[in-house]
């Protein structure tokens, strides 16, 4: 087994891995600076969450149950209870009826910490190099610099995504008012699947044969997300549409449902580009431009959701408890 983390070059001393300066490659340097940037957003909100008096103000999701009820000799709506949502008989005996119950909860503002963590510890684990030998099996993790020059990927990046950008999403749900758990659970998936197939599309772009593969990922990414983004603007827009003549939202419900559609949609048209201007030759230098874009990109979003949320929501919610 061999590890080893921070080597842009062959023979870099510690200080150079910390401190790069101008001796790292740029992409190298921004990544590390965001990493340290994100290690910066975790201390921050987890302190702001210790000393916050309402730390366990969480989210109740629920979920809609529609038990069978036994209506024999009477009808559904003596047999049903109070609380039944609706009822619906299916035959002579039997009725139907729909009940919303809690059964469970989420933190928002651990919600925040944690993609803050996971973004630190995903793109500093990236700059490391590891060649492991498991039940006979190669693990091989190709150097930073070489990985992006070379093959144009970062294998971790989009791995990260499928965490960090999921829970980025369930943050703005839960904003946004969305408390079914299993609509939870489903732009959890949905998520998740677009991230994997921006990994799959990167990592075909530069075998020919397969480029159509790559395209298909890609675009199937766009049909994923979008159902994502349709949940929670129908939400949105619903809202807007009950609320018409009543308080509207305040503005940073706007601002988070606007700038964070088009942060996300910058990632799809990083990788569109990625994809569009693949070529055989497989410039370093194109490779480079496209992973500072991405790097500068997460980072944007990621500290502009945690901490929009923790300005307003929380500090709403904690005002208001």
């Amino acid at each position: 087994m061999t590890c080893s983390w921070g080597n842009y070059r062959k023979k870099t001393s510690c200080q150079e891995k910390i401190c790069p300066c101008v001796s790292a490659p740029v992409f190298w340097s921004a990544n590390w600076s965001a990493a340290l940037f994100h290690l910066l957003n975790t201390v921050v909100t987890f302190i702001l969450w210790a000393v916050d008096d309402n730390k366990d103000n969480l989210f109740s999701l629920t979920e809609t149950a529609a038990p069978w009820v036994n209506v024999t000799g009477t009808n559904c709506t003596s047999a049903v209870p109070t609380n039944a949502i609706s009822t619906f008989q299916v035959s002579d005996e039997f009725c139907v009826y729909r009940v919303v119950n809690t059964t469970s909860t989420l933190s928002l503002w651990w919600l925040v910490i944690v993609f803050h963590l996971l973004s630190f510890i995903f793109q500093a684990v990236s700059m490391a190099e590891w060649k492991l030998s498991i039940c006979g099996f190669q693990c091989v993790r190709e150097n930073y610099v070489t990985e992006v020059d070379k093959y144009g990927t970062n294998t971790l990046r989009m791995i990260e995504y499928s965490i960090s950008a999921t829970l980025m999403q369930i943050a703005i749900a839960l904003v946004l008012g969305i408390c079914d758990r299993l609509v939870i659970i489903g732009i959890a998936f949905l998520t998740v699947v677009t991230m994997l197939l921006g990994l799959i599309a990167e990592q075909l772009k530069y075998d020919r044969p397969n480029m159509a593969m790559a395209w298909t990922a890609h675009f199937t990414g766009w049909l994923s997300m979008s159902g994502v983004w349709i949940i929670l603007g129908r939400q949105f827009l619903y809202t807007l549409e009950v609320s018409d003549g009543a308080v509207k939202p305040p503005e940073f419900v706007y601002i988070i449902v606007i700038v964070i559609a088009i942060l996300y949609c910058s990632f799809g048209l990083i990788q569109f580009f990625q994809l569009y201007y693949a070529t055989a030759e497989n410039s370093p230098s194109f490779n480079r431009k496209i992973e500072m874009a991405y790097t500068c990109n997460s980072l944007t979003s990621k500290s502009f959701l945690g901490w929009i949320i923790f300005a307003y929501a929380l500090t709403g919610m904690a005002v208001n408890t």
